[in-house]
């Protein structure tokens, strides 16, 4: 489906400045939703989103100062009913679109991308999940890395459908369910239900082992929201910490210090003060604690089955 987003700036003057932010046919992820500029005016900008299951709505955001905007739907009830206002941000050369609620916690946020590849960026979310180095039961080693899995001394290819994102299929032919689990991934068999495939019995329990944190691409890429939809807050405050304890941080917090003390790769420097985040763990930190509060109020967090 389609959605017409008009973005109209308050001044002609801030007009330049938002013609640099919003160029026509530029293109916007959220990681499963993309926003293209239609077209652009020295008064406004006029952008077309496609997302699975949408129908089509009118967003206003109004210019407020060179980066702001205030933010109104033509629905009441859509995917951005809560959104009050939107900011314009660039962080370490990646450029931002963060639409906020009333009480400025980003909802939604967007990256500008200079290629039009919206199923791989889905899939790349999901890639962010899987990709590390495992352990089974047995003690067999798994090396999921992109499209490439390495289980023992076999290699294979892997591959997910962006609209089926929960089917693993390995070398274009067998395929398996995987689910996310609070110490890494757990592999099913599949068979084929009256509406699809469905959930078999467990083939594998995978324990995550890699040698820099479980989520260590939070120091060099933006979160994207399908990562997000994949955990329920409470995992999702371990992985807004994880960012920090990379880098020695101590925790007062009873669990966190109890998680992260069990980690062979994590060394407390007994320093909080000298703990420094980049560019991208900071915004990191910022899109995954809203995520936390603003992003889950009034929602049911999914249940996440326990690991190996």
């Amino acid at each position: 489906m389609k959605r017409i987003l008009y973005l109209t700036t308050a001044l002609l003057t801030t007009a330049s400045v938002a013609s640099a932010q919003f160029t026509a046919n530029s293109i916007w992820y959220n990681g499963s939703e993309k926003i293209t500029c239609a077209s652009e005016s020295s008064k406004s900008f006029m952008f077309e989103a496609e997302y699975w299951g949408d129908d089509g709505e009118t967003i206003t955001l109004t210019k407020t100062s060179d980066n702001n905007f205030n933010v109104l739907t033509s629905e009441k009830y859509s995917a951005f009913e809560r959104t009050k206002s939107a900011e314009y941000r660039v962080v370490d050369g990646h450029k931002l679109l963060l639409f906020k609620d009333e009480n400025g916690n980003i909802l939604k946020h967007y990256e500008y991308m200079d290629h039009d590849m919206w199923e791989a960026e889905i899939i790349k979310g999901y890639h962010y999940i899987l990709d590390g180095t495992y352990v089974d039961e047995t003690g067999v080693k798994y090396v999921f890395d992109g499209e490439d899995l390495t289980m023992g001394n076999n290699k294979c290819t892997i591959s997910l459908d962006p609209e089926m994102f929960y089917i693993l299929r390995v070398n274009d032919a067998a395929e398996y369910w995987w689910t996310v689990t609070t110490t890494g991934i757990n592999i099913y068999n599949v068979s084929e239900g009256e509406y699809g495939p469905v959930q078999g019995n467990v083939w594998h329990r995978l324990k995550e082992v890699s040698p820099n944190g479980r989520w260590d691409f939070l120091s060099k890429e933006i979160v994207p929201e399908t990562f997000m939809w994949r955990y329920p807050s409470g995992l999702i405050r371990i992985i807004r910490n994880e960012i920090y304890a990379r880098h020695g941080y101590v925790f007062n917090s009873a669990d966190l210090k109890n998680y992260f003390s069990k980690q062979p790769w994590y060394k407390p420097l007994n320093n909080n003060a000298a703990v420094k985040l980049n560019a991208i763990e900071a915004l990191n930190v910022e899109l995954l604690k809203a995520n936390e509060t603003a992003a889950r109020e009034g929602t049911d967090d999914e249940e996440i089955e326990d690991g190996l």
